[in-house]
């Protein structure tokens, strides 16, 4: 990986120098930046003023930020794989295999109705989004309605 980048580095700073980018005057005109005159334009020195030291001090700092940022990005994905695993359902039983839990009823004991413990209330399940609602009005029962 860092050959791959110091790679990448060089061949940027290359191709670069290759654009003959060296010689091009900025010119500041009003709040914007052109490469041609324009009237009332003033010239802008666009040259790097910073010395080779405190050149190599910011892109050290730069890699320093960049190794940091790749380390905590690790540390988070493997946070998340583990909550994803401790949170993840036990696999299903398959149905090819004989139930060996359960226990046969005692021959005096009453049959129990397997549907009444099927049968309970589903829980409504909530909505994406949120909805107010007011509370349910009763409409009066028409005259002719009631005399039916």
């Amino acid at each position: 990986m860092k050959h791959t980048t110091s790679l990448a580095a060089f061949l940027i700073a290359i191709f670069s120098i290759s654009t003959g980018a060296f010689g091009q005057s900025v010119y500041r005109c009003g709040n914007t930046y052109s490469q041609k005159p324009c009237a009332d334009g003033v010239q802008v020195d666009v040259q790097d003023a910073r010395t080779p030291a405190q050149k190599a001090e910011s892109e050290a700092a730069v890699r320093r930020e960049a190794s940091t940022a790749n380390a905590m990005e690790k540390a988070r994905l493997q946070e998340e794989a583990q909550l994803r695993a401790a949170n993840a359902k036990p696999a299903a039983p398959s149905k090819d295999k004989k139930k060996t839990t359960s226990k046969p009823a005692p021959p005096d004991a009453a049959p129990v109705d397997t549907k009444a413990h099927k049968t309970h209330a589903k829980k409504k399940k909530e909505p994406e989004y949120f909805t107010a609602r007011g509370a349910a009005v009763e409409k009066p029962k028409s005259a002719a309605s009631k005399s039916q």
